[in-house]
């Protein structure tokens, strides 16, 4: 009867509006990762019960990530920090916590909502599974496995780990830090859980449930705290339990938990609440910043607050800092030397949600949100490092679109328009800063370059802009559009805008100085991005895939197709493949305009929301995941040239890049008589050793040290009396 009641709350306050609305992609940005997610599950599919080891990919290959994003959750040991940040765990040494320093970044399959250490082992809660890594030496991480377990939370205590999603909460046996035996479940759901003496907490938006795990073949519900009321987080300890509630209204609570089954909340202190709780003796730290003392669980007190704001929260011993994952702030350090009076020491790292990405003289350009714009080298591509950043840390102004050249960047920031358009001098790019800026008629999304303008596609308006004295742009002309602008391609004398609800808007921008709208194409659904080949503009669109549009005649667009995906946010089109960016990365052969087949993908740890590209590779900006670089095993010039070789077998090449030792891998019987040869972008050839003979197999592998050659691009194939293989592009780096 008791759930049967908690059934008929839930519905009635469902029906008052705390249901998910249509369209949750676009919801509140200020929500932490993990609750997004519990959310997308809840609301949108039901987690597969198998993922595969490695990531999902077809004719694609990740060369680098630099998978840096909002900062979820936080914990540590010693002197050592753990941050989960996007689709990484970023390692700070904190020995002077006043000045962290970042010695690792763990790149992770998909977005870590939290870091668990135990002993040596790191387990890393990701959207779509959890990662096992020795840490050891945190300086040189190994990756243990890939574990397929559904977890939007997840708790360890003694041999057992507890997970909790959208559908249920699961126990499992830690056999070894490899395998994790899942032992028994019940149909509970919730983003956040804890345990202790056998039993689970689970927060979720219609209270804390206590489930009763003492027989974890078994696992059930025991009693219900907060009854439909939202809480967020909670930590349980001797025979107590603290967390917070945040619907209808914020609060930070005790309860007595020393008989599970019959809780009872002891004290309470409204007007505060935190995504995270951290106890340490008598003291509770939220990640608001406040410190609660609870040393009279019947009577908590407020004793000290610090305005740092984040998800996550960790205190070290001794206690003299607290650690906070500060959402686009990054990892905040706060002084608790004095509980009573705390002081943010520092901030650092900073990273916010990836929206446009832009490459330039080596480096990659990133528009990131909540966080301004970062500068990656790109001289390693396997390893893209972060080595500048111009920072707007803070809701106001957001960073959404960017472009560069030579010693300039042009970024596009939205609330606040007066400075929306601003010039970076990246002259250094260790030390970027602001050079000239001015106004923006509305909130820009897109932005492309030539010459010396800059156009801009606005929320109903198209702007352009004078740079011919980088320090002093200025608005030189405008005109109205329909709707939002979310994407744009520049082509001669035309402007092709993605408008939202109002479709591909085509703007003749002849005369920079009086651009007008000469044509347009209208279709259903969401308009993100464009791009445009020839004749063909490619139109993204969130809700039924990218339409291949005719534009031959700018004033009567057509359709010519439609290359039909689950959903598209944007589209760049490179020789004959269009990579298609949406909740993963697909490429698909355009050689045949009106018969377009996806050919490959790439399964990307968060949704793609702008993809360019060079003449090696192609960059995607992962929303919620920094960013990646990737290309096709068959995109270079010689294996395009070759595609038309009867009898062709597949063939691959990794390490790719490599700075000495590459595995050849081949799908064919060998003679006695095959050969590997690498050729240098001249043709020339410049390694060749004999295949393995094991005439008869179907496959063989050859490893081949290509340390002593210079760095640049080659191209291997195996060559035999009989036949021949297409070519594969390796890439050989400095070494080191």
């Amino acid at each position: 009867m008791h759930r049967l009641w908690l059934v008929l709350l839930v519905l009635s306050a469902g029906a008052q509006g705390r249901e998910l609305r249509p369209g949750w992609d676009e919801a509140d940005k200020s929500l932490p990762p993990w609750v997004q997610y519990y959310n997308k599950l809840k609301g949108r599919f039901k987690f597969p019960f198998e993922m595969p080891d490695d990531p999902e990919s077809l004719n694609v290959r990740c060369v680098g990530r630099w998978g840096r994003g909002p900062a979820a959750r936080v914990t540590g040991r010693d002197s050592l920090t753990f941050v989960a940040m996007g689709s990484e765990v970023a390692v700070f040494n904190c020995v002077d916590a006043g000045n962290p320093r970042v010695i690792n970044e763990i790149q992770c399959r998909y977005v870590v909502d939290r870091a668990i250490l135990r002993d040596t082992l790191l387990y890393a809660v990701l959207q779509g599974g959890v990662e096992v890594f020795n840490v050891a030496n945190p300086a040189s991480v190994t990756r243990i496995k890939y574990l397929s377990i559904s977890a939007v939370d997840m708790c360890i205590r003694d041999s057992l780990a507890y997970t909790i999603d959208a559908e249920s909460l699961k126990v499992y046996r830690i056999v070894s830090p490899e395998s994790l035996q899942r032992v028994g479940a019940c149909a509970d759901s919730g983003y956040y859980i804890t345990a202790d003496a056998g039993f689970a907490y689970v927060c979720d938006r219609w209270g804390l449930y206590v489930l009763d795990c003492t027989d974890p073949t078994n696992p059930h519900w025991a009693s219900t705290l907060s009854l439909g009321i939202e809480t967020r987080a909670a930590w349980v300890d001797s025979g107590y339990c603290y967390y917070t509630e945040t619907y209808p209204n914020s609060a930070f609570v005790v309860a007595d938990v020393s008989d599970p089954h019959h809780p009872g909340e002891t004290g309470r202190i409204a007007g505060i609440a935190g995504y995270d709780v951290c106890k340490i003796d008598f003291y509770v730290y939220l990640p608001g910043f406040q410190i609660v003392d609870v040393s009279l669980p019947d009577n908590p007190a407020l004793i000290s607050s610090v305005p740092v704001g984040g998800f996550g929260v960790w205190t070290r011993s001794p206690f003299s800092f607290s650690f906070v994952a500060g959402d686009y702030g990054g990892l905040a350090v706060v002084n608790i030397t004095d509980p009573v009076h705390p002081f943010r020491d520092t901030t650092c790292a900073g990273a916010s949600a990836s929206y446009d990405v832009y490459v330039d003289g080596g480096y990659a350009y990133v528009a990131n949100f909540l966080s301004g714009m970062k500068i990656l080298s790109l001289a390693s591509p396997a390893d893209p490092r972060e080595v500048g950043c111009y920072d707007t840390i803070g809701y106001a102004p957001e960073a959404f679109a960017v472009r560069a050249r030579d010693s300039f960047a042009y970024l596009i920031t939205q609330h606040s328009i007066a400075t929306g358009f601003r010039d970076i001098d990246v002259s250094s790019p260790e030390n970027p800063a602001l050079a000239g800026y001015c106004r923006i008629r509305d909130l820009g999304y897109a932005a492309s370059l030539r010459d010396s303008l800059v156009y801009v596609a606005e929320d109903y308006h198209f702007e352009v802009f004078s740079i011919a004295n980088p320090r002093q742009p200025r608005l030189v002309g405008s005109c109205g559009l329909p709707d939002d602008s979310y994407g744009m391609c520049l082509r001669e004398s035309l402007a092709y805008v993605a408008n939202q609800y109002a479709g591909l808007q085509i703007i003749n921008v002849a005369r920079p100085d009086s651009p007008v709208v000469i044509g347009s194409f209208s279709m259903p659904g969401w308009t993100n991005g464009v791009f445009v080949s020839e004749t063909l503009a490619y139109v993204a669109s969130k809700d039924i895939g990218t339409r291949v549009v005719n534009v031959k005649d700018p004033r009567a667009p057509f359709e010519v197709c439609t290359i039909t995906t689950d959903g598209a946010f944007d589209v760049y089109v490179q020789g004959d493949r269009a990579f298609i960016g949406g909740r993963d990365l697909k490429v698909a052969d355009v050689s045949d305009p009106a018969n377009p087949t996806v050919v490959g993908y790439y399964d990307t740890p968060s949704g793609v929301r702008r993809i360019t590209g060079d003449s090696h590779y192609v960059y995607c900006a992962c929303f919620g995941a920094g960013v990646i670089i990737v290309e096709t095993t068959n995109t270079s010039g010689i294996a395009d040239a070759d595609c038309a070789e009867v009898g062709r077998r597949t063939l691959s090449a990794f390490p790719n890049p490599t700075t000495g030792l590459v595995t050849v891998c081949a799908d064919a019987p060998r003679t006695a008589n095959g050969r590997v040869r690498f050729y240098d972008a001249a043709g020339r050839l410049a390694i060749e050793v004999p295949a393995p003979k094991n005439a008869g197999l179907r496959a063989f592998t050859q490893r081949v040290d290509m340390s002593r050659l210079p760095a640049g691009a080659y191209f291997v194939r195996v060559e035999e009396p009989a036949n021949m293989t297409g070519f594969q592009k390796v890439i050989k780096l400095k070494g080191r």
